[in-house]
């Protein structure tokens, strides 16, 4: 029969390959996008925010970017991308 502090243990053991298999799904989620945000990146010669990259990369399989079109605007206004290079990624994207 187990004692109380050997459950203990063996829940917190559970738990604690519970949390690892999350934190791996996590960096593997990281590793993911950053491999498409580089991909993507590599297509200008300008930076984009990640705002934007996560937009595109979110809405990849849906081609719905009516966000992104909302977010180059916002981007232009705040004079993170300039209007031409806003427009580069609207004809790719949107």
């Amino acid at each position: 029969m187990l004692k109380t502090n050997e459950i203990n243990l063996s829940e917190q053991l559970n738990e604690f390959e519970i949390r690892k298999k999350q934190i791996e799904k996590l960096q593997l989620e990281i590793m993911e996008w950053t491999d498409k945000a580089s991909i993507i990146q590599s297509k200008f010669n300008f930076t984009l925010p990640d705002y934007i990259l996560n937009e595109i990369i979110e809405n990849d399989k849906s081609k719905n970017y009516i966000n992104l079109h909302y977010l180059i605007n916002c981007a232009v206004v705040n004079q993170r991308l300039s209007k031409d290079n806003g427009n580069i990624i609207k004809q790719m994207y949107c």
